[in-house]
């Protein structure tokens, strides 16, 4: 038997652990260790390399204050901190010359150093910096600016540098020059270029952003010579944002609103918080300009203040904790905060401290009990229903007892993952209603089901639908298919946990690791005690409370915005929010028949081929019970459309009309960021809980019928002669198993570099899968098809997919299509070119069956 004793003993001990845990407020400051430097400095140069933040150069005045007669010094130091709770490390490297008051930006694990001084001039030299193997190494083979430049802006835009204004000289006015480097091309291919003419007047420390593929530019001094041959200095508080165009520089500058204030040499790059809020601390302002005595000088101002890129409009965010405010200070985001290092706490006074911003919101005691019973509830299902299965058709079809409406909604969650959950907000969010046309395809998949695929899953009295391909072709066929299936479900189990994970840890502050060993210890052993039955069950569950969940955040988002329902239509109508057709041939993007076409082909793939889904109407009692089962998971789509789509919808007006909240810093945080910082307490626990049971649901599923197709396709093949109780016990193994292993996988990818090799071994196999769902066509609808015919044809349809990913830009919602589409194509024909290819085409087709 399973040890199922020990497996409960570990799960109630990382819940214990678990629940300790404590979050923060929405806006938090942390100190971390300070740079070992009594004085600090100002104007460094920061940024993160393979997870290492690095900080390098500055200038401070170490003796004496600079009214007091005190030499400026600049500094070639750099510094390193691997973990924010040690202490930071002086590498053996230096830059090559003393250097400050430049830009930098993180690219591609290197951090580029663009210009800068020190006490002999300006310097136009461009080089990176980056972290390997333990030891700092840095890049000069890099194009130089058009002139020496400091005291600039710039900021980093997918890949793209930009650099605005700054001085050529230590006593020049400045300049409103605009330089654009691509960080993409090879370095012996970058080249600076002279982007579209700034339209704002000449500036020196205005403080850039990098955010949502567009660069700003805020406030900063405009200099003036004055009659004594000097420079004056002018606060500015104008604003411009730059979006590129087909290339970074054929875009166009718009001017903004003006700030409310200054905030000139504030932290820059300003810190890009989610996806509609540029946050800027602190900075210049004319208050603070009016203290002339740096002796006795307050202080810089620790106002923060963001500009709503979705609304347009300034808001102001309060005020930073005592003493932390800087100016003249990089910024760099690392490890969920964003960091400043050093930088002016006054004039001419530096401070070694450096400090973090992060944004979260208070779990609460409430949430975290009302998660941990929900948990403890799964597990109850699964030790209810253990006493049920004492046989292999019990645990694999839970002995046809389900409901129809049960299995419905089951069939419904399983294609609701936790994944589909989080992102169809967001995308909506972030573009319009083009995707739920699809959705609507489900209408046009079940009665093809009930009437063509049906009668053979329930009427053959098969328990994999693999099954039928030995009955239609021959093992081999079988075998395929099913070692096919796996092969997905092996490459998809460790993504769909670790993806729902990096959210709900990040909105939790539980740690990654523990979310995940959490989710994938509580789902084995329900799934190990309770079988398909407890599997269901959950689903049924999970699908009710997310339903319930979005239905909230809607109420709750709309009685929070000012004008209710009218100013959501009227926001989302003249934000072209609730576009639902695009009607051009363009078959790059998701057009009408784009859309139509490739959700009818993937539902097809999944309702036919699928034996996560094909096992859910195994498991009512007759054929009648599993059409209703159909029919309901259709039904049910409708006002799943509505919710998640609508709260797409309504969260776009939602932060829209109310600027002053902040969203997530990850657009894929979106919906859990709002649900913990929104929805009553106690409640948004219980919607934390339904993610974390959607993801769990997909790793249960991926568990039970895994170990459905591995008992009855493959270890029968090879060993027919055990017991069911025998089988039923190799079940229960493998299951943990493979439960061990999609928890592991998705511990892996989160500690590892490995998330593309996961994304490269879905897309290949998922072409395969496009290629299954053609073997079943053929297999019903053709009596000529035979088992050469259909291998030639699943090989040659995923290689018919992978050509057209690789060489075309066709829209991805059509390598379904093309690969159903193939195979059957190729397929039929190597079928005829080969006539004796082995099949059992006799009382296996449509026609033979349908008059049973």
């Amino acid at each position: 038997m399973i040890p199922i004793k020990p497996l409960l003993t570990i799960a109630f001990f990382l819940m214990s652990v678990w629940v300790t845990s404590l979050s923060a407020k929405e806006i938090q400051w942390k100190e971390l260790p300070s740079i070992p430097d009594k004085e600090g400095y100002a104007g460094m140069f920061a940024g993160v390399s393979n997870g290492v933040l690095v900080v390098a150069g500055g200038a401070n005045f170490p003796n004496k204050r600079p009214w007091e007669g005190g030499e400026k010094i600049w500094y070639d130091h750099i510094y390193l901190l691997e973990n924010k709770d040690e202490v930071w490390q002086l590498a053996e490297q230096r830059l090559p010359q003393p250097l400050a008051y430049g830009v930098s930006v993180t690219f591609n694990n290197k951090i580029w150093v663009i210009g800068g001084n020190d006490a002999q001039g300006h310097y136009d030299k461009v080089y990176s910096i980056s972290y390997q193997a333990g030891e700092i190494v840095i890049d000069v083979n890099y194009p130089s600016l058009p002139v020496a430049l400091a005291n600039m802006a710039g900021a980093v835009v997918d890949g793209v540098v930009y650099i605005q204004g700054g001085q050529v000289s230590p006593g020049g006015v400045g300049e409103d020059s605009f330089y654009i480097l691509d960080l993409k091309q090879p370095p012996s291919e970058m080249k600076w270029v002279g982007g579209p003419a700034f339209p704002g007047t000449s500036r020196i420390q205005a403080v850039a952003a990098g955010h949502n593929g567009e660069f700003y530019v805020f406030s900063g001094f405009h200099l003036l010579k004055n009659e004594d041959g000097g420079l004056d200095r002018q606060l500015l508080i104008d604003a411009y944002r730059y979006s590129p165009g087909d290339s970074s520089v054929n875009g166009k500058w718009e001017q903004l609103e003006d700030l409310p204030r200054g905030v000139a040499a504030a932290p820059s790059p300003a810190f890009s918080m989610g996806n509609s809020h540029i946050l800027i601390p602190g900075g210049l302002d004319e208050e603070t300009l009016r203290f002339t005595d740096p002796s006795t000088h307050p202080g810089f101002s620790d106002k923060m203040l963001a500009y709503h890129s979705k609304a347009e409009t300034w808001v102001e965010m309060g005020d930073m904790p005592d003493g932390i405010s800087r100016v003249t200070a990089p910024t760099a985001f690392w490890k969920g905060y964003w960091i400043v290092p050093n930088g002016e706490k006054g004039p001419g006074v530096r401070s070694p401290k450096v400090m973090g911003m992060e944004t979260k919101n208070a779990f609460g005691w409430a949430n975290w009990t009302t998660l941990g019973i929900y948990l403890c509830g799964m597990l109850g299902i699964g030790f209810y229903f253990s006493k049920r299965e004492n046989t292999t058709d019990e645990y694999f079809l839970a002995g046809g007892r389900i409901p129809w409406w049960a299995a419905g909604l089951s069939i419904y969650g399983t294609q609701l993952s936790a994944i589909t959950f989080m992102a169809i907000p967001v995308i909506v969010y972030a573009t319009n209603w083009r995707l739920a046309l699809g959705s609507f395809m489900i209408f046009a998949i079940v009665p093809i089901i009930i009437k063509y695929y049906l009668p053979f899953f329930r009427r053959l009295n098969i328990t994999t639908a693999y099954q039928y391909l030995e009955l239609r072709f021959n093992i081999h066929v079988r075998l395929l298919g099913s070692v096919t299936f796996i092969m997905l479900q092996l490459a998809r189990m460790g993504v769909v946990v670790y993806l729902p994970a990096i959210a709900i840890s990040s909105v939790t502050g539980m740690d990654i690791l523990l979310c995940i060993g959490i989710m994938g210890l509580f789902s084995t052993v329900y799934t190990v005690m309770g079988g398909m039955e407890a599997v269901i069950w959950t689903d049924v569950i999970q699908v009710l409370v997310l339903l319930g969940g979005a239905l909230l955040s809607i109420f709750i988002a709309i009685a929070n915005i000012e004008g209710g329902l009218g100013t959501i239509f009227q926001v989302a109508t003249e934000h072209q929010k609730f576009k639902l057709i695009d009607w051009s041939w363009d078959y790059t993007q998701l057009v009408f028949w784009v859309a139509i076409i490739g959700f009818f082909f993937l539902n097809l793939i999944s309702y036919t081929s699928d034996q996560v889904v094909i096992q859910r109407y195994l498991t009512v009692k007759n054929e009648d019970e599993a059409a209703k089962s159909l029919w309901t998971n259709g039904i049910i789509t409708l006002p799943g459309i509505l919710l998640f789509f609508g709260l797409g919808t309504v969260l776009y007006v939602f932060y829209y009309s109310n600027p002053d909240k902040i969203g997530s810093v990850n657009p894929e945080e979106l919906l859990p960021y709002y649900i913990v910082a929104e929805l009553p307490v106690g409640i948004a626990g219980l919607v934390i809980a339904g993610i974390f049971a959607a993801s769990m649901s997909s790793l249960d599923s991926s568990m039970n019928s895994i170990s459905t197709a591995y008992i009855t396709d493959i270890h029968k093949f090879f060993n027919a002669k055990l017991g069911d109780r025998e089988y039923l016990k190799l079940a229960k193994i493998t299951t943990v198993v493979m439960g061990v292993f999609g928890t592991l996988t998705a511990m892996w990818i989160a500690v590892s570099e490995v998330g593309f090799i996961f994304d490269l071994f879905q897309k290949l196999l998922g072409m395969i899968g496009g290629s299954l769902a053609g073997v079943f066509v053929l297999a019903i609808f053709s009596q000529k098809a035979n088992a050469t015919g259909v291998i030639i044809g699943t090989i040659s349809g995923a290689f018919c997919t992978f050509l057209v990913s690789r060489f075309t830009d066709i829209n991805g919602y059509l390598y379904g299509a093309i690969g159903v589409l193939s195979c059957v194509l190729i397929g039929y024909t190597f079928s005829l070119l080969f006539p004796k290819g082995k099949s059992q085409p006799q009382g296996f087709t449509y026609k033979s069956i349908v008059k049973k």
